[in-house]
């Protein structure tokens, strides 16, 4: 049992007296829990932002941000549906290109990289002029969409022809200067067993058949091993360009149509179960 004196309890009362005088005591309190309150809610931001990014980002891999030949595409358009060029360039990634594309695969890879050379030497003050150019490109969803994506050439505009006989390449053209460059696969980069994998898989279904999950998940790990292999190899050793004298761009598409390739298996079993994404509204 505690004895209060009547000092001790007049010492205490000229304590709660001088804080009650000292007018800062309220300011500081209420300063304090407003931070304290402020740094909580910051943090939950932070936490909430970054999971809406995870789900928003889980196509795109984590060790493509770091690949050491993968760098933004600097170009220029027109202001607006009646405007003039751009007076300043703009960047585009792989990533963006990807997001556009819905995944991130080995043939957006190898046509990011191909265009890029092409492009380059088309263009060697580093800026990319989306107006002025047209492509060749083989029928294929990866192709199509890169080449659209990357030089702004449009089959409805006959910017962009198709024609398979280009194989895994592109035929690019400057419209202004007519010089156009062919580029394609360097032989025996693209390694060998994927691409019987890979057919495997396509003739299967094309015959009524499933294709297992297991071999699925085979060709993706596969594929995803040679993206990475590319984006961090000097493009000259993945890439053949060859410059074209005297190009004449075809005034039809040789292969008009096509099956979209990328969707025969979007209902196939995965071989393990996949952790439910939340919506974000």
């Amino acid at each position: 049992m505690i004895v209060r004196t009547k000092e001790m309890n007049s010492k205490s009362n000229a304590t709660l007296l001088r804080n009650s005088k000292n007018p800062r005591a309220p300011l500081l309190i209420y300063t304090s829990l407003a931070l304290v309150f402020f740094v909580a809610a910051l943090w939950a931001a932070r936490v909430s932002v970054a999971q809406k990014q995870a789900v928003a980002d889980d196509f795109y891999p984590a060790w493509a941000d770091h690949a050491q030949y993968l760098q933004p595409l600097r170009v220029v358009d027109t202001d607006s549906a009646l405007g003039r060029r751009n007076l300043h360039p703009k960047n585009i990634t792989l990533k963006e290109m990807a997001r556009m594309h819905g995944h991130l695969c080995d043939g957006l890879v190898t046509s990011w990289v191909q265009l890029n050379v092409a492009l380059r030497l088309l263009f060697p003050d580093g800026v990319v002029d989306r107006t002025d150019l047209r492509i060749v490109s083989r029928n294929c969803p990866c192709c199509v969409d890169a080449g659209a994506w990357m030089t702004g050439a449009r089959i409805n505009q006959g910017t962009l022809m198709l024609d398979n006989s280009v194989g895994v390449g592109f035929i690019v053209q400057r419209i202004s200067t007519g010089a156009a460059v062919r580029v394609s696969q360097r032989p025996g980069f693209y390694p060998a067993p994927l691409a019987e994998l890979e057919q495997s898989i396509r003739t299967r279904c094309a015959q009524g058949e499933s294709a297992s999950s297991t071999a699925i998940d085979r060709f993706e790990d596969g594929a995803d091993e040679y993206s990475r292999k590319l984006l961090n190899t000097p493009p000259d050793q993945a890439v053949i360009v060859e410059r074209l004298a005297d190009y004449h761009f075809p005034d039809h598409s040789q292969n008009p149509i096509a099956t979209r390739s990328d969707t025969i298996n979007r209902d196939a079993p995965r071989t393990m179960p996949q952790p439910a994404v939340t919506q974000q509204r």
